[in-house]
């Protein structure tokens, strides 16, 4: 859908975006992580066209510009003025017709559930609410690229619950979403890729699939060479592999790790130690922004 080359931002002498590269793929939900100044919402802003980058570039990888949805982080709203009152607004104000606004406002409050609440007033409105106007906002003339800054900040457990089945069903569209947040657990439940930032970098790129099968590998560390024993350890199971003198157990070959032991003794090796990375999403993130 989008390839971002290269990207810079600077905000005076300040370099806030540097050298960004970044894929966003029709259907994904990429989790942009990262601590508070890392650049994450100066790069949903340049990506959105709210501000311009000061070099690298972003283009259309079908040759057709997305339409683009945005829901910043901090959300300011007429205070005075009703949710559907505020919505039709806005729809008006991005060119929706006269025979079209209500229809497209009453699509996007039902989809975020703010039917109940649609003719309060925003001052009464919860933090949680204030979010869902914000995606309704957001949604408004049915993007392609939906860009989120943390979306599930001042919801409830209920509320987090719902603003996931409502992301995924977005994503089940074809919807391409770009979802930044502190909440490791939101992108768990939803990501299929992750990026990580610090600093104004990406120092980490993976799907999640990824990251969860990095979690499941033992190692197994002897005190020689294994080559003689190899075939008949790597007989065991197919996610058995041995180099030199480690044994390596994919998730499937981990509950065989004693009849591993086992031969590795019988056939006279000392076990130094066994290793289970760390490669959880939480031991990754802790790592990556501490660089």
């Amino acid at each position: 859908m989008l390839q971002i080359q290269n990207l810079t931002r600077n905000f005076h002498s300040f370099r806030v975006l540097n050298n960004i590269s970044l894929n966003l793929e029709r259907g994904q939900i990429l989790g942009l992580l990262g601590p508070n100044g890392a650049g994450k919402t100066t790069l949903m802003r340049v990506v959105s066209g709210i501000l311009p980058q000061d070099s690298g570039s972003i283009h259309a990888t079908d040759g057709v510009w997305p339409k683009i949805g945005f829901k910043p982080e901090r959300l300011h709203f007429p205070e005075k003025m009703s949710v559907r009152q505020y919505i039709t607004m806005m729809a008006q104000m991005s060119g929706f017709s006269s025979s079209e606004t209500a229809g497209a406002v009453g699509q996007v409050i039902q989809l975020v559930g703010m039917e109940p609440a649609q003719e309060h007033k925003i001052n009464a409105c919860s933090k949680g609410m204030r979010q869902r106007i914000g995606l309704a906002q957001a949604l408004l003339g049915n993007p392609d690229l939906i860009l989120l800054d943390e979306p599930g900040d001042g919801l409830d457990p209920v509320g987090q619950q719902e603003m996931q089945a409502i992301l995924h069903m977005l994503r089940n569209q074809g919807k391409t979403i770009l979802l930044s947040t502190h909440r490791l657990n939101d992108v768990k439940a939803l990501c299929s890729d992750i990026a990580i930032m610090s600093r104004g970098r990406i120092v980490y790129q993976s799907s999640l699939a990824q990251v969860e099968k990095g979690s499941s590998i033992t190692t197994i560390i002897c005190d020689g060479d294994l080559t003689e024993i190899q075939p008949l350890l790597e007989s065991l199971n197919p996610q058995i592999k041995v180099l030199d003198h480690t044994v390596e157990l994919g998730a499937e070959a981990v509950p065989l790790r004693r009849d591993v032991l086992r031969l590795l003794l019988s056939a006279g090796h000392d076990v130094l130690r066994i290793e289970r990375p760390e490669a959880s999403l939480n031991a990754i993130y802790a790592k990556m922004i501490r660089q």
